[in-house]
Parts: structure tokens; C-alpha cells; sequence
């Protein structure tokens, strides 16, 4: 039975840009910072969030090294490899440990009609030339080849260190993948937190989810992670509150890039965002709705968390 060695909620980083199209230093140390100082158990790069697709290998690995020096060991810290081959994976996957990354998450090779078959010898050969934790990404909404729960579960119990899932599939498949690996893997969620209080529910280990609603999400997981009763009951409430935003943010890909980015960018107090050629610009009235669901997320901020707050101390006081 695996040990579980990372849990809790990692969000995965924003890509901000300057001017001239640059990574933005100082924005992407910023992010870092704001994530440990709102109780990240971890952080993450390179997902979809992180517009992995517009870079290149060269910037990939800027990201890697920028964001590993940053974090600087505080916290846990999970790489994605979205690279295009298992030999040219395994080699970014050992620079990622040797920037201080923790575990990797391998996506599915790109393009359509990879059997099941295929995306398990795909996977288990970069597994194979790593020593280090292996999650695999399972996203039947966003990627065009995913492995079934009967899949990952025979991948998992083949390849020893493939010990977490990035599963973004719904609660009810994942529980399956949990019941029948019975504690062999740890599964964080993703699209959000849609279906967070679910996936703790079944057994899954945390989330990764972009960084629009961290602090709330972190007393979700400490108050999931409790037990108690009342807790639970506020967790629940605070949920209910941030839904609207994540609804909105993770109806598409490029809504995420565009609306997240500049709600991030309002916590960072940044100014300008400047977008990546090819992602979509922002329209009035998506920007409205911006802000609409991201006023809902404040106010539960300011009337809602402090309660949940108290109660996680008054638990930690008495335990």
C-alpha cells in the first residue's frame, strides 16, 4: 500500500507574460509567494493553466527552473512534462528533479486514436526510466486520448512508481480507480474543484486547480481532511460560494487563460496583463462576468472564511 506522501491542494501557476511576449520574472515570483503565504501544501506548472501549448521546450524549462528557484523547498512542487516523446520526457522529467521538483505529471501523447494499450506503454516506459513519483494525467474533458478506470488501474499496479493520478474525469469514475487500487495511488482533482468535496469524499488525495480561490480552497481541504462535523458544514457553505467562479473559468480552456490570468493578476496587484499571441482577448462582457463571480468569491472571503478559519484552529488546539 502506497504511503501517502502529497496531499492537499497545489495550485497550478498562471504563465504571465511582459511586453515583448517574455515570461515575467517578477509576476510568476509573485505568484509563488501569494500561493505559500494563502497555505499551498504545493505548487505546480506547465498544465493547460500554465499555456504549456504556446511554449516551447526552451521556455518550458524557464518555467521550471524560475518557479523551482522560487519555491525554493518550502513546499512540494509537481512538474507536468508535456514533451513529445518518452525519451525527450524522461530527459525533461530529470531536469524538472534537478530544479527541485518532487513528482512529475505525465500527459497523454498528443493526437488521436492511441489505444488503451498505447497510452500504457507510453506511460510506462517514461515511468520506467525515472526513480522519481509518477502521476499520470486522465483528462477526458480537455485531451483527446485518456485511459479508462480499468486502464489506470492496470498501469498503476504494472509501473511501482506511478503513485498519483492528475484525475480530471468525474467523481463517480475516479472513485472506481480509488476502490480498486485501495490506497495504492493518490488522485488529485482537477477543473476547478468542481467536484471537490466528491473527490475527498472517495478517497482522492487533493486538487490542482488554478489559484482564483486558493485560500478558500485550502481551508476546504483542511476542514475535508478533519472530520468534524461542524467544519464540514461551513466547508460546504464556502463551496457553494466559489462555484459561480469556478463554473465560469473552466467552461473552455481559453476562458480559464484569459478571465483567471487577469483575476490573478487583481490579487497579485499587477498591472497590464499581456496576453500570448493566439489566446483569446477578453470581451466587455466576459470581463463583467469576471467580476461578478470574482465579487462573490471576496465577499465569501471576508464573511465566510474567518468562521472556518476559527474553527480549523480550535480543532488544531484541541488535537
Amino acid at each position: 500500500m502506497n504511503q501517502r506522501r502529497f496531499r492537499g491542494v497545489y495550485p497550478i501557476l498562471y504563465a504571465f507574460f511582459d511586453r515583448e511576449g517574455r515570461l515575467d520574472h517578477a509576476a510568476m515570483r509573485a505568484q509563488v509567494e501569494h500561493c505559500i503565504a494563502q497555505g499551498a501544501h504545493g505548487i505546480a506548472v506547465l498544465g493547460l493553466v500554465t499555456e504549456v501549448h504556446r511554449m516551447g521546450t526552451a521556455e518550458r524549462q524557464e518555467v521550471v527552473e524560475l518557479v523551482g528557484a522560487a519555491i525554493a523547498g518550502r513546499v512540494p512542487y509537481a512538474v507536468t512534462i508535456a514533451e513529445q516523446d518518452p525519451a525527450a520526457q524522461i530527459a525533461f522529467a530529470k531536469m524538472a528533479a534537478g530544479n527541485g521538483a518532487d513528482w512529475v505529471i505525465l500527459q497523454p501523447p498528443p493526437g488521436k486514436g492511441h489505444s488503451e494499450a498505447d497510452l500504457q506503454r507510453h506511460f510506462g516506459a517514461i515511468a520506467d526510466g525515472l526513480s522519481m513519483p509518477v502521476a499520470i494525467q486522465n483528462n477526458p474533458v480537455n485531451l483527446d486520448s485518456y485511459l479508462s478506470p480499468e486502464g489506470l488501474t492496470e498501469l498503476v499496479r504494472r509501473h511501482a512508481n506511478v503513485t498519483l493520478l492528475k484525475a480530471e474525469g468525474a467523481s463517480v469514475d475516479i472513485a472506481r480507480v480509488l476502490e480498486a487500487l485501495s490506497g495504492e495511488v493518490d488522485a488529485f482533482g482537477g477543473h476547478g474543484g468542481l467536484e471537490f468535496i466528491a473527490l475527498i469524499r472517495s478517497g482522492g488525495a487533493g486538487l490542482i486547480p488554478a489559484p482564483d480561490c486558493l485560500a478558500i480552497q485550502v481551508a476546504l481541504y483542511e476542514a475535508l481532511a478533519s472530520g468534524d462535523a461542524a467544519a464540514l458544514r461551513l466547508a460546504e457553505e464556502l463551496h457553494k460560494e466559489i462555484l459561480p467562479l469556478v463554473v465560469f473559468m473552466t467552461r473552455s480552456v481559453p476562458n480559464i487563460i484569459t478571465y483567471g490570468k487577469r483575476v490573478m493578476a487583481k490579487r497579485l496587484g499587477l498591472g497590464e496583463v499581456f496576453d500570448r499571441a493566439r489566446a483569446a482577448a477578453p470581451t466587455s462582457f466576459g470581463l463583467a462576468e469576471m467580476e461578478r463571480v470574482f465579487a462573490d468569491v471576496l465577499r465569501a472571503e471576508a464573511e465566510l472564511l474567518p468562521a472556518l478559519n476559527a474553527a480549523l484552529r480550535r480543532l488544531a488546539r484541541a488535537g
